[in-house]
């Protein structure tokens, strides 16, 4: 009983100790952090500070050496592209999808999240219901991503630092804070990105455009257009493939197998999409569905189970984006002018 109360005692005796040792040398390091910033300030009156390493040569304003040749272009988003790809409703806001609202138009882009308002699955103006099991769920706040990757036509690339790596309400990959200057924009973050990398963003051929790179090259967010922001390969460990380049003219390879025919100077992203267990993701109860907005469903339709194979379709042929519009007829006429059923 003694030896056990001993040992106990002894025990209690170390944690105080180290404990003490623990927080003098704390203190004693804090210490050291103040001087050094006190003699850090009566040195900075130098013009220049330079080492050895060119990696780590800083000037009198701060500027790191690898922002020298670094060009700041303006975020290439702005409220007409949601004009363009979103539906409007009376109220000001936009339709983002079947699920939420975003009530206020922005006038100029910006990193502040937007509140939403949940639809129910009805018609924003009208009310009438228009999709079944949607409703309830947790509040979701809106981030703008910037899906224009712009960089300079010429020159040095335009080259953003990695400020903040987050999850959205509303996107299933993660979202990246990234900065060039004065500029702050959110974009879609790809697998290995992480907090501090350094992004460059280049128009000219021979560097950043899907034209540049070779044969087999992982990429995600494709446009299908330059100039008209990313449109494929966007959720959450999604990618494409470039398959070969024909003219001017480059052969993509969708995550559905699905091949479309791009320009080569249309914009892409080197890798795969962020988040990538987003579909190993267990909901594990029937409450986990409701928080996500998801209303229970009757055990009326049940979706086939492929037991019994399937049946073989022909691959679709090469989908060949040019840029122009289809004028599809207003009017679409199902029989023949020349019949005439009621005579």
């Amino acid at each position: 009983m003694l030896s056990l109360i001993r040992s106990i005692s002894v025990q209690l005796l170390e944690k105080d100790i180290s404990r003490i040792i623990g927080n003098f040398r704390r203190l004693q390091s804090s210490s050291v952090n103040v001087a050094s910033d006190s003699t850090a300030e009566y040195s900075s009156t130098d013009s220049t500070v330079e080492k050895d390493d060119s990696t780590t040569r800083q000037t009198s304003i701060g500027r790191a050496a690898w922002k020298e040749n670094v060009i700041e272009q303006p975020v290439a988003m702005t409220p007409a592209y949601l004009e363009e790809h979103y539906r409007e409703h009376r109220e000001g806001g936009f339709y983002y999808d079947h699920r939420i609202i975003v009530p206020e138009m922005p006038e100029k882009y910006t990193v502040k999240p937007f509140k939403t308002i949940k639809t129910g699955g009805n018609h924003p103006d009208t009310g009438r219901k228009e999709f079944r099991r949607v409703g309830g769920g947790l509040k979701k706040t809106w981030l703008w991503v910037d899906t224009k990757r712009q960089g300079p036509a010429s020159g040095p690339p335009l080259i953003e630092r990695v400020v903040r790596i987050i999850n959205s309400d509303c996107h299933s990959a993660k979202v990246a804070l990234v900065g060039c200057g004065n500029t702050l924009h959110y974009i879609f973050a790809t697998e290995n990105l992480k907090v501090g990398d350094l992004i460059k963003t280049s128009s000219e051929i021979p560097k950043n455009p899907v034209g540049a790179l070779p044969a087999g090259t992982m990429v995600c967010c494709v446009e299908d257009y330059p100039g008209w922001g990313a449109k494929y390969a966007m959720n959450a460990g999604t990618y494409a493939i470039l398959m070969k380049h024909i003219d001017n003219r480059c052969i993509v390879q969708l995550p559905t197998k699905h091949e479309i025919s791009i320009d080569e100077k249309c914009m892409v992203t080197v890798g795969r999409m962020s988040n990538i267990e987003h579909n190993q993701f267990i909901r594990g109860k029937a409450g986990v569905s409701r928080l996500m907005g998801i209303r229970p469903k009757l055990g009326l339709f049940h979706l086939k189970t492929g037991r019994f194979g399937r049946r073989p379709f022909r691959p679709k042929p090469i989908l060949v984006i040019t840029g122009e519009k289809p004028d599809w007829p207003n009017v679409i006429k199902l029989q023949s002018p020349d019949l005439n059923f009621y005579e």
